[in-house]
């Protein structure tokens, strides 16, 4: 009984570290709360981006950038969002705000990070190439980055915990869960939801946080998220977790890759994949290395100590 009243403080601890946590800038709120698929997305994105003078200088100087190489100098937002894209810049918007809040000062902070830009690019990419065209890429990948906020309210409030977590050894995200509930008598989804309230998140994203480890959804869930935006979520988290306990992977023949990922990424609970394994196969270089330069843009060159 005092073991469980232990944990039990610790989550009350917690949760009352998330209320300190810093807001998400307004205007982060607000972009996420557009609906992508209006005919005024882009006009209100511009809007929203030009209310705030840091978010509006990061975007000019992404367009600026010798990868976009214009070949004349953009100088105001909507020439920068036209440049990159209205659903880029929101997942940027995002990516900047998120860092700022949540500093990594450690290789295990830093590796957590990476894992999250590997499922928000996944996410998207699985988005792309899904049939049908349900999923908008660009929520997908903000979808795929906030998914694991709980852990990231852990390395800012509890980094021992996190540690005592990841010292388990855990290769699949059932293992994570479980031995975050044995070890420390909570996990992150909780903590997650925690973050949501806080925030005031979407329902949607909410809902994919709630949900990401639950592969074969609650039937009696809530329905602010699309079944296909969970799974498209979860696929992304599984295959991150092989990219990064298996630093080769990317590298091997897509034969190879499509068979690993088919045993370690593949649900039977799903009614069916969001993508084929031999076509997500052609992609996992490109997701790695995107999610790579992502994480040196945000976070800086170099691997903190």
């Amino acid at each position: 009984m005092q073991g469980q009243g232990m944990q039990d403080s610790k989550v009350r601890d917690l949760a009352a570290h998330a209320d300190q946590l810093p807001l998400l800038p307004s205007v982060v709120v607000r972009v996420l709360a557009l609906d992508s698929r209006s005919d005024r997305y882009f006009d209100e994105l511009v809007a929203l981006a030009e209310e705030d003078p840091t978010f509006a200088v990061r975007l000019i100087r992404v367009a600026n950038a010798p990868l976009s190489a214009p070949s004349t100098p953009i100088v105001t937002v909507r020439q920068a969002v036209v440049r990159i894209g209205a659903r880029e810049c929101a997942a940027l918007v995002t990516s900047v705000a998120v860092s700022r809040v949540f500093v990594p000062r450690t290789t295990a902070q830093r590796s957590l990070w990476v894992h999250a830009l590997q499922v928000a690019v996944a996410a998207r990419t699985i988005a792309g190439l899904s049939l049908g065209g349900a999923l908008v890429p660009g929520h997908a990948y903000l979808a795929g980055l906030l998914h694991d906020i709980g852990r990231f309210v852990m390395f800012e409030a509890a980094n021992e915990d996190l540690g005592r977590v990841d010292e388990t050894h855990w290769v699949t995200p059932e293992e994570l869960l479980h031995n975050e509930r044995q070890l420390l008598g909570y996990d992150h989804v909780k903590l997650g939801l925690l973050v949501c309230r806080r925030w005031s998140l979407p329902p949607d994203i909410a809902e994919v946080i709630a949900l990401h480890h639950d592969y074969g959804l609650a039937a009696a869930r809530p329905v602010a998220a699309p079944a296909e935006l969970i799974r498209a979520v979860q696929m992304a988290d599984l295959l991150s977790v092989r990219l990064m306990l298996t630093p080769d992977f990317a590298d091997r023949e897509p034969e190879d890759i499509a068979r690993d990922l088919a045993h370690h990424c593949m649900r039977t609970e799903w009614p069916q994949p969001p993508v084929s394994p031999s076509v997500l196969a052609q992609r996992v270089a490109a997701i790695r290395d995107e999610a790579a330069a992502l994480a040196e843009s945000l976070l800086g060159p170099h691997p903190v100590a």
